[in-house]
């Protein structure tokens, strides 16, 4: 169901918040959207594609400059966050002052603002967590979940990588191609979960719908790095360059001890019984085709 009412994204001048916009121009939502986020550049960038939208440069870690823009909505989609990994292990204080300290502001703030749902984005990072970004998700799902009824209305989704050719690997394995070199791949036999920009929002539009205190998680499909390379380099020879920091061979989406419920395109975390497990490494693979559907709509509005 398309969001409405006045809407608030953290974050909102990066690839989600473009995706978040441009479908609901597409559609025609019944929504008023501001953009909160800390980069005057690439505000002043989404500025001149959508000069309507309302813009509000700030950072998650100052509260009260959060609290301030957040008056007057009735959602906040919170997408915020540090998500490099190799960044985030050697300077994790960073990482862990914006995705949770961050995500406490939103939370306070929310309730100060009197605003009805706020929706969490989370990765699945969060799940079985190794890394200090997937626990500072981890940690931001946990304040979520926590809490209290008798305010806004607290759900989050919980999913793995967004097809963007902005800041992936994908520009490099092509030009390493064009060069005549091997692309450098981690793991040749890592897995990882893939969606598209559209998928993403759908998912966002489900959480927004559920109860308090449960996560969405769409039932991704997933691609080995050897697969990956294939598609965007075909025949391309492939160096093994190992991890850059601690990583899984192979991603979580539901771990078994947590407790979820098998819905027909979703797992809702929250309700049901433990036991249920999704993982990349068995998780239905995409075509090649499915793939680049994908990523044609990503560069179509770079």
């Amino acid at each position: 169901m398309p969001l409405s009412g006045n809407i608030l994204i953290t974050g909102g001048s990066g690839t989600l918040g473009h995706a978040i916009v441009r479908t609901a121009r597409a559609e025609g939502w019944d929504c008023r959207i501001t953009i909160y986020s800390r980069s005057e550049l690439r505000q002043a960038h989404m500025r001149q594609h959508y000069g309507d939208l309302r813009y509000v440069l700030g950072d998650v870690r100052d509260y009260e400059r959060l609290a301030a823009a957040m008056v007057g909505h009735d959602l906040v989609v919170h997408a915020a966050a540090v998500k490099r990994i190799p960044e985030a292990e050697q300077q994790p204080v960073n990482c862990y002052e914006t995705n949770i300290m961050g995500s406490a502001n939103v939370a306070r703030a929310a309730w100060a603002a009197g605003v009805r749902r706020v929706v969490g984005i989370s990765t699945d990072k969060a799940c079985r967590a190794v890394t200090a970004y997937g626990a500072s998700k981890l940690a931001m799902e946990k304040l979520f979940l926590a809490q209290p009824l008798g305010g806004p209305v607290f759900t989050l989704c919980r999913y793995g990588n967004v097809v963007a050719s902005n800041g992936s690997v994908i520009p490099l394995w092509r030009q390493q191609a064009a060069d005549g070199k091997a692309l450098t791949v981690t793991s040749k036999e890592a897995t990882r979960f893939w969606m598209g920009e559209t998928e993403a929002v759908r998912v966002i539009e489900h959480a927004a719908e559920m109860g308090h205190g449960t996560i969405t998680v769409p039932k991704m499909r997933s691609l080995s790095m050897a697969e990956l390379a294939e598609i965007v380099a075909p025949g391309a020879p492939l160096h093994v360059i190992g991890f850059r920091s601690i990583e899984k061979q192979h991603e979580d989406l539901v771990s078994e001890d947590e407790v979820s419920a098998d819905t027909f395109s979703h797992y809702i975390l929250g309700t049901g019984t433990p036991g249920l497990k999704y993982t990349s490494y068995n998780a239905p693979r995409l075509t090649p085709a499915a793939f680049r559907s994908m990523l044609a709509e990503a560069e179509a509005h770079e």
